[in-house]
């Protein structure tokens, strides 16, 4: 069936009423709504009829709650039938989230930057503090180009050579094939894998991290290396460790930690892993008992392999956490801990007073 020009006007203020995610409307509510935005004289028959031609004709299921107000709404209220305008606080979120996308501005993934910019007016009103800062934005500085370009070699899968330079190592050339950008702890890294002939034996399945940080600001296309997808689900390779690095030679192991009253609560909020557990009962009466020095304390458990940023978490607590098991954890960690002390000119006190009594002996 057609609709009129004032029908049309109606179905474009429900339509946005219906689709608010914040609020539902009553009929009543909405034919107020209705009367006041087309200056229609309609009465609330008609915006019931309106709603159910929205529902039968447009094909818009309907969510009504059946209480004493009997409000209505879409059932999907991220499809509505007529194109809305920002509200303002979409409108300050969408500035906040291109304001960081500017750094890509000028790449060539990223040419529509200017025109939505434009639109939004945004580099008229760039002045003043903002309201999301992220804190170490400065990160990008020194790489900004190569990081829209590698996503940009990424997006259209091509394999590339890149010049990296590993630790201790003189600078090499790399052709690989690039598969994701991912950040940690202020530190990018590309995720790739080696084209066949760049390691022996070659596995489809390898992947390798290289921060940009240690790689030419400049790579090449290789366009006659056809780009070959990883067979590797990388979010759940990430799922089994902390940071980036991950030793297919080291299994799964379930970690168990104290931590000091002074540092649980921040333990609690921020976990080391995904998998983070705290323990009771049995389990906690049971360390307690082994570790009366550590009675008071919270302990909790990780599932996750082995890695250098892993101990490196463990150890930026200090004295306010302590390895429990695994055993070659736990002696990782002391080794590492008397080697600091080592180099403060910290002399083991228990070694210096067996000295002494085979000295008085």
């Amino acid at each position: 069936m057609p609709v009129n020009k004032d029908a049309l006007k109606r179905y474009r203020v429900i339509d946005r009423l219906l689709s608010d995610p914040n609020h539902d409307y009553t009929t009543e509510q909405i034919l107020q709504y209705v009367k006041r935005e087309t200056d229609s004289n309609v009465g609330i028959r008609m915006i019931q009829k309106d709603i159910r031609a929205l529902e039968e004709e447009f094909g818009k299921e309907m969510a009504r709650n059946k209480g004493r107000r009997g409000s209505v709404r879409y059932e999907d209220q991220s499809t509505p039938l007529f194109y809305q305008e920002l509200t303002s606080d979409e409108e300050e979120l969408l500035r906040e989230v291109l304001r960081t996308l500017g750094q890509f501005e000028g790449l060539d993934n990223f040419t529509w930057f200017d025109l939505l910019s434009k639109k939004l007016k945004l580099k008229e009103d760039q002045k003043g503090c903002p309201i999301i800062s992220f804190g170490e934005n400065d990160i990008l500085q020194f790489s900004t180009n190569l990081l829209g370009r590698l996503f940009t070699a990424i997006s259209r899968r091509k394999t590339i050579k890149i010049k990296y330079q590993p630790y201790g190592k003189d600078k090499k050339g790399y052709e690989v094939y690039p598969y994701q950008l991912r950040q940690f702890n202020h530190r990018w890294y590309l995720l790739a894998t080696p084209v066949g002939d760049e390691v022996e034996p070659y596995k489809e399945d390898l992947i390798c991290n290289f921060a940009l940080d240690r790689m030419d600001q400049d790579f090449d296309y290789l366009e006659d290396i056809p780009y070959i997808d990883t067979p590797v689900d990388l979010e759940e390779r990430f799922q089994e460790i902390v940071g980036v690095t991950l030793y297919e030679d080291k299994d799964v192991e379930e970690i168990y930690f104290a931590v000091s009253p002074k540092s649980t609560n921040f333990v609690r909020s921020k976990l080391i892993h995904r998998t983070q557990m705290e323990e009771n009962g049995d389990v906690l009466q049971e360390y307690w008992e082994q570790y009366p020095q550590l009675k008071g304390w919270s302990v909790f458990s990780i599932e996750c392999r082995p890695n250098p940023e892993l101990y490196k978490r463990l150890s930026s607590f200090g004295g306010n956490l302590v390895v429990l098991k695994p055993s070659f954890i736990r002696d990782e960690m002391i080794k590492s801990i008397r080697a600091a002390a080592e180099n403060y000119g910290i002399v083991n006190a228990s070694a210096e007073d067996d000295k002494l009594n085979n000295d008085e002996q």
